[in-house]
């Protein structure tokens, strides 16, 4: 396989920009996170990848629960605030507004929420993938949402 055109052809693929929030004790993890997709209706099931062995994909794994939260499509920002590790200071997380529903982290800023119970975590690859169903969604502004490929950010290949 020709790797530069494997790269191309894999970043052709559509994606959002979001950021995922989970919390296992006093240990709070939040990362901007793009490989996710609806995977069922009924149940309404997500799948999200989270790089091995980084603290989101911890947290996460020992928490089975995770908020994801979509943002605006001007919120470029924001999303980007999240590429660096958990900073917790003065009830903000890497400078964001955040308050606990259902003891896990929300940031305000975004546009919408949801909720995800873990089903299952498939260990295969760089980035296991994580089904979850989803409990509930806060929807607080009806916008168009950030997609990676108008960031002019590139995330796999």
């Amino acid at each position: 396989m020709d790797e530069q055109s494997r790269k191309i052809a894999l970043r052709m693929i559509s994606y959002g920009v979001y950021i995922i929030t989970s919390k296992v004790g006093q240990e709070i993890s939040a990362a901007t996170v793009t490989w996710v997709s609806q995977a069922s209706f009924d149940p309404p099931i997500i799948s999200v990848c989270l790089k091995r062995g980084s603290h989101p994909y911890k947290v996460v794994k020992d928490r089975g629960e995770f908020l994801l939260h979509i943002l605006s499509e001007n919120q470029k920002d924001l999303a980007a605030s999240f590429f660096k590790p958990s900073k917790i200071k003065n009830g903000q997380i890497n400078g964001e507004k955040y308050e606990l529903q259902d003891d896990l982290p929300l940031i305000t800023a975004g546009i919408a929420n949801i909720y995800c119970h873990v089903l299952e975590i498939i260990e295969i690859g760089d980035h296991p993938l994580f089904l979850a169903e989803v409990k509930h969604v806060t929807v607080r502004k009806n916008v168009s949402p950030l997609e990676l490929r108008k960031t002019g950010w590139s995330y796999g290949g």
